[in-house]
């Protein structure tokens, strides 16, 4: 098994390059080439909140995670809102309604319900009247289990649904574009501060864990601390399968060739300090959000937190496709956020062709979230 330590997402970046690079062992799946670690690999990330990517190699686009982060907390997995900001997110779902294997539901109402949260909105009725199930908000979990022991191994986040996600009917297995990556988080205390620790059973290095996934997962790790009234500590992400396709190896090269980069960490003053505290101020973002989206705003609002005013810049800063007036806290986001706003450049947009539309041998289309 492989250990590594990075102290941000930069260093992560570039010594996973040419870690991947050096030893990466080729192999065949789903008729594409990719080239994956041969064991799985541990990752431990000292400083959680240096997660910015300010490596030119990358081509960041900094408004998804933030996105995505917002789906997420809210227990969303609606297509159409993710879909305003990448458009192409619309073909990874299996009916053009929801994210099958989105995390949202699976983190605020895990049910075990087998019908896909296809009814899962998150004002909207989930569960039929005939079935006795009980809803489950895993954040309140976590948030209660701390509450009755500081020192608890038990704040663990489920994200794998065995109802949804092995078999449809007639014991088939599931048929989807969608199948959630991540198993596991666990949140756990350690010299006062708050560790996160994630498991994938795979993970794809260039779109997953260095577009979205550590972003996701350290941003999930930096609001739990407040709410728990803890430090941030460090982040730990579990890989079992680490790998880059092959149509990726150029931009591999140059992250891995980058020679001057940092890590740039940043600590909010947070005005929260329990989950129904962050969570009136996440509806309050949500209803923004919306607003922006459907043209019936367009000023920014002060949340009285800084975390959530930097948080819902970006979603203004994307709407205006500018961000010459817009005073972010942290001084690293104005810079990856203008250098997002920028029009995506040709040999970019022929990059991500290659990498979301690929045909098998049998005419299927392969999807993005089938790589992670």
């Amino acid at each position: 098994m492989y250990y590594k330590e990075f102290n941000g997402i930069n260093s992560f970046l570039v010594g996973m390059a040419r870690l991947l690079l050096k030893e990466g062992v080729e192999r065949k799946t789903r008729n594409f080439k990719c080239f994956e670690l041969p064991s799985p690999i541990l990752i431990k990330i000292k400083n959680p909140t240096a997660r910015l990517i300010t490596i030119p190699a990358r081509n960041w686009n900094s408004t998804l995670p933030y996105v995505e982060s917002l789906w997420l907390a809210s227990g969303r997995n609606d297509i159409e809102m993710v879909a305003h900001y990448v458009k192409k997110m619309m073909d990874f779902s299996d009916d053009q309604i929801t994210m099958r294997g989105g995390y949202g539901p699976r983190l605020r109402y895990f049910n075990g319900i087998a019908d896909d949260y296809n009814n899962g909105y998150q004002y909207e009725q989930r569960i039929p009247d005939d079935f006795n199930v009980v809803e489950i908000d895993q954040f309140e979990f976590v948030e209660k289990s701390f509450k009755k022991d500081p020192l608890t191994r038990q704040a663990i986040i489920t994200i794998g649904d065995p109802a949804k996600d092995c078999f449809q009917d007639g014991h088939i297995l599931k048929q989807t574009k969608d199948f959630p990556c991540t198993r596991d988080i666990q949140f756990i205390k350690n010299n006062g501060k708050l560790d996160v620790i994630v498991n994938m059973r795979s993970n794809d290095f260039v779109w997953g864990a260095g577009g979205v996934n550590i972003f996701n997962f350290t941003f999930i790790q930096e609001y739990f601390a407040a709410i728990l009234g803890l430090e941030i500590g460090e982040y730990y992400h579990i890989a079992n399968n680490f790998h880059y396709y092959e149509n990726l190896q150029e931009m591999v090269k140059s992250i891995a060739d980058t020679a001057t980069f940092r890590d740039e960490p940043f600590h909010y003053k947070k005005s929260f300090n329990n989950l129904n505290e962050f969570d009136e101020r996440l509806m309050a973002l949500q209803k923004y959000e919306h607003q922006l989206r459907n043209d019936t705003i367009n000023e920014t609002i002060d949340f009285a937190d800084e975390f959530f005013n930097d948080w819902a810049k970006v979603f203004y800063s994307f709407k205006n496709k500018s961000t010459n007036d817009v005073n972010f806290v942290n001084p690293t986001l104005r810079k990856v956020i203008k250098k997002s706003s920028k029009s995506i450049s040709i040999n970019n947009r022929e990059q991500l062709k290659n990498i979301f539309t690929p045909k098998d041998k049998s005419g299927e289309q392969m999807f993005w979230r089938s790589y992670i």
